[in-house]
């Protein structure tokens, strides 16, 4: 048995921390990004897990749980009815389904729809996961405006979902379009899930009927749980297209002990674990701090919580002329090593480099503090040579074939060159973009973002030229503007692709074949 730290810092015994990773060949990270999903979110405290244990023995009527949730989550939050879901974004879908077809079997058995019906979002609002909502079978409609509604079909609004975090920086006034929610009697929906849960809740008060928040990522519930809060009707509608029936959520499974564990995490949090939590994290700022200022050269900035982070975080720059290295390399370094630490690579600038606290123990703090003090102060690597300068020529266009893990498409690259710099249109299926690298020798790096519903496609080739072709792979990804880092992407993987020379009009009107 090797000694584990459990968030609070206190060691107990158990099982040395990670092994059960590495036993599978998968060396574990220490977190210091917050609670990104693709990361695991939170771990659940040991009172959780000592529930979920619990609850792992028996066996219950689910109904008859729904309902005893239901009635402690109403309790504990203010909301009229409350359940568990299976992560925020099955709430999403449910809380959808729920204001499509209540409970009328007959509707219920024909979801999903056929784009009958639409869900209103703030045109500065949309989200990664509005896949929740096309999944139920609605039209995703973006306004500019709260007078917008008035200009549409009421009969074919299904409901309003707004994000919570983006609410104080909208053009679109929360009163305003929750006004117009009630007097046209559509049902408004908050997607809280990237923040806190605080009750009495604002946005409840306030006019929303329905409130989502997430179980796995500040209050360290079951990494796989959500909530749906809020109108009593509405959420047992949402309970109804959901597991455990035959209906259009049933693949949205949630296990008995997961809805134990959520209720316990949300109990522990609403009774003091949001003030132990927030403790816990400027603990760890203040060791940190504590560290980058005993270097000189090393500035500190603790960012306080605002409208989208409920915690404290700590930035950490420096001048390139001091430390000769660039926030890019010191998150590779770290990801790279023993201990694997993580940063955020959408927050990095050249230099400076931001840490956040949610899942550290005090422990960690000051790993994470030493470790990257050492990235910074490593003799720079010698340095590489420079690039060849000879390099081929690809000015001209360019028919792609893009091989994916399944199915393929055609696109297209008009190219300009001015020696190793390439420019120029990527052409894809359906939408165009400029397009930027370059070739040094036969190699070919080329970047390019094309314009998507809601997030921007990231393609990022990397080929090398041969006997008049290219032939490679790329990267493939989608982000927003906030979420520019290589984890997002690259976040749908990667595929082959290899491009030929083509007449310039055939490449502008390049037809996409798919098989």
């Amino acid at each position: 048995m090797g000694l584990d730290i459990d968030r609070d810092g206190a060691p107990h015994d158990g099982p040395a921390a990670g092994q059960v990773f590495r036993d599978l060949g998968v060396e574990p990270i220490i977190n210091c990004t917050g609670v990104r999903s693709s990361y695991g979110g939170c771990n659940p405290t040991r009172s959780v897990l000592a529930a979920m244990e619990a609850s792992g023995r028996g066996f219950v009527i689910l109904n008859e749980l729904a309902e005893a949730i239901g009635r402690k989550l109403a309790a504990l939050t203010g909301a009229e009815w409350g359940l568990v879901t299976a992560g925020s974004a099955a709430a999403v879908s449910q809380a959808v389904a729920a204001c499509v077809a209540g409970n009328d079997p007959e509707k219920m058995l024909k979801l999903p729809l056929r784009g009958e019906k639409a869900v209103v979002v703030a045109a500065d609002q949309r989200m990664a996961y509005e896949h929740a909502i096309r999944a139920v079978g609605c039209m995703v409609l973006p306004i500019g405006r709260a007078s917008d509604l008035e200009q549409l079909p009421i009969e074919d609004i299904a409901a309003i979902c707004v994000v919570a975090s983006d609410i104080p920086k909208s053009v679109l006034p929360f009163e305003e379009i929750a006004l117009r929610s009630r007097q046209l009697r559509i049902p408004l929906i908050v997607d809280g899930a990237g923040e806190a849960p605080r009750f009495p809740n604002v946005w409840l008060q306030n006019g929303a009927d329905l409130l989502i928040h997430s179980g796995g990522k500040y209050i360290s519930g079951p990494q796989s749980t959500g909530f749906l809060l809020g109108s009593e009707r509405l959420c047992r509608a949402a309970y109804l297209n959901g597991p455990a029936g035959q209906s259009f959520g049933r693949s949205m499974k949630v296990g008995k002990d997961e809805i134990i564990g959520a209720y316990v995490a949300l109990e522990e949090w609403v009774k003091g674990g949001a003030a132990r939590a927030m403790e816990r994290w400027r603990e760890c700022i203040s060791i940190m701090t504590r560290e980058f200022l005993s270097v000189p050269g090393l500035s500190v900035e603790e960012m306080e919580p605002d409208s989208a982070f409920c915690n404290p975080r700590i930035a950490v720059s420096w001048q390139a002329k001091t430390f000769p290295i660039s926030a890019g390399l010191v998150v590779k370094k770290l990801a790279s090593r023993r201990p694997r630490i993580m940063l955020r690579d959408c927050w990095q600038r050249p230099e400076r480099i931001v840490v956040d606290p949610t899942n550290l123990t005090k422990v960690e703090a000051e790993i994470v503090g030493r470790v990257i003090i050492h990235a910074l102060a490593e003799p720079p690597l010698a340095q590489a040579e420079p690039p060849q300068e000879d390099f081929e020529e690809l000015a001209g266009a360019w028919q792609v074939f893009i091989e994916f893990l399944h199915g393929s498409t055609v696109h297209a690259f008009v190219l300009l060159q001015d020696g190793q710099n390439i420019s120029g249109k990527h052409m894809g299926a359906e939408v165009s973009s400029n397009c930027r690298g370059q070739i040094v020798g036969p190699k070919l790096q080329l970047f390019s973002q094309l314009p998507g519903d809601p997030l921007a496609l990231d393609y990022e080739f990397e080929g090398t030229f041969r006997d008049g072709s290219l032939a490679g792979i790329v990267h493939l990804g989608a982000s927003a503007a906030k979420y520019s880092g290589l984890s997002f992407k690259r976040q749908f993987g990667q595929a082959s692709w290899r491009a030929k020379r083509t007449r310039l009009d055939h490449a502008d009107g390049v037809k996409v074949q798919r098989r």
